[in-house]
């Protein structure tokens, strides 16, 4: 027995703390995969996939995403970047580990796009329960209705600490250095602050907040005079 396809998606916290290079297609293409996928979540949990099955996303999904007109094309230029991707994970304590996150993507006009994740994704997407890192849960209506790389990943990592949650709402401290690993910016990258939060924060918090249900803001901290941090809020009240 499976559930069916699920509007939400499961991915266990490692992941989430992951650095995943992605644009923001790529990303939907990833997270629609991800929710075709059925893990273990918890020892009461019965029906669940043992081993990663080749995920089965109809032409209609594909056009959902890229939409009607233009998607073929860009179908495959996207394919290309996802067998390319990998995830990086970090330590603590200076190490990192790297996975690649897919093995297969096969596409047929008729039949459509079929993936199967790389074996080593397991503890991230399949065998959650067992890895006892714990997992955030993310509704793919939401994510769907952002075009944004930075937004995308910004609504993850906010609600990964839903179970943090006051007041309906949640609260989290990201220092610099680290909010630029999660989001995949690059250390030569908007080197000004102000050009960071302008590309890297205003603009995809101003796309969560008029496209979603949060409401999304930060406040920097400093260290002297220098800019080391961001405090984010979001508002779930709605």
């Amino acid at each position: 027995m499976e559930r069916e396809k699920s509007p939400e998606v499961y991915q266990s916290n490692p992941l989430i703390e992951a650095r995943k290079p992605m644009n923001a297609l790529e990303m939907r293409l990833f997270l629609l995969a991800v929710a075709a996928v059925n893990p273990h979540l918890s020892e009461k949990d019965k029906y669940y996939d043992h081993e990663f099955k080749e995920l089965h996303l109809k032409p209609g999904e594909l056009k959902a995403i890229f939409g009607n007109g233009s998607y073929l094309t860009r179908l495959e230029e996207v394919c290309d970047g996802l067998m390319e991707r990998t995830i990086k994970l970090r330590d603590g304590k200076g190490g990192f580990v790297i996975y690649t996150v897919f093995d297969v993507i096969r596409y047929k006009p008729k039949d459509g796009l079929r993936i199967q994740f790389n074996h080593n994704m397991r503890p991230f997407l399949l065998d959650i329960y067992e890895s006892r890192k714990g997992y955030t849960r993310i509704g793919l209506k939401q994510i769907f209705q952002l075009s944004s790389a930075y937004a995308i990943r910004l609504l993850e990592l906010m609600l990964q600490y839903r179970g943090t949650m006051q007041g309906k709402r949640i609260v989290r401290h990201i220092e610099v250095d680290d909010l630029r690993f999660l989001l995949n910016v690059d250390e030569g990258k908007y080197k000004l602050m102000a050009e960071f939060k302008r590309r890297v924060l205003d603009a995809p918090l101003r796309e969560i907040n008029q496209r979603t249900q949060y409401q999304l803001s930060y406040e920097p901290t400093k260290t002297g005079r220098k800019i080391t941090g961001f405090t984010f809020t979001m508002d779930c009240s709605h």
